[in-house]
């Protein structure tokens, strides 16, 4: 109704201004950056506060399927906001900086350097924890629960839990440092 009211429809204007196409691509890849980084932070401290809450509210058998599932969900999520992460992480990087030497020749360079270490590292823990400690942890658990008794296995069960706990809150405080570096690199 209001399009009728303002007269004949006209087309959005194209840009010949390649500057004016250049910047609506950087926010664009920008945008899904800043997208991809709240879905991974985000989806840390949600399951950190769910893990909380979950040991006060919900039954040992009910846990072990609750953090299954929800493991795996965050998996996919997380594992697509990763890629897209590094996908338009390189993106940017590659504008700002076109030789490898950039990365210890300028101040910009070595932050980027100090944040892409600290993305390896996150990678490689995370594949550790989705891999190998989590679905280790889901079946001691379960072995757990069906020998409650067994001091030996709980014990086992304590330090694994702690192990993985450790694991997570160095993938935690890890990205947490990649963003202030992400805002340092915006900033200066």
């Amino acid at each position: 109704m209001i399009a009728l009211c303002k007269g004949p429809r006209q087309r959005a204007p194209m840009h010949s201004d390649p500057v004016a196409l250049l910047t609506t691509g950087d926010t664009a890849i920008r945008s899904l950056h800043l997208i991809a980084a709240t879905i991974w932070a985000g989806g840390l401290i949600f399951l950190a506060l769910a893990v909380g809450v979950a040991r006060k509210t919900v039954s040992d058998r009910e846990r072990v399927a609750l953090f299954r599932g929800l493991g795996r969900r965050f998996a996919l999520v997380g594992g697509i906001a990763l890629v897209v992460l590094i996908a338009t992480g390189t993106d940017m990087a590659t504008t700002r900086l076109p030789s490898w030497g950039d990365l210890t020749g300028t101040d910009y360079g070595e932050t980027l350097l100090v944040k892409l270490v600290l993305v390896a590292l996150v990678i490689a823990l995370t594949i550790l924890h989705s891999a190998v400690q989590g679905p280790a942890l889901s079946r001691l658990r379960e072995q757990a629960l069906e020998h409650p008794d067994d001091a030996e296995l709980q014990a086992r069960l304590r330090r694994k839990s702690a192990i993985g706990g450790v694991v997570s809150s160095l993938v935690l405080v890890a990205t947490l440092a990649i963003l202030v570096l992400a805002a340092k690199l915006v900033s200066g």
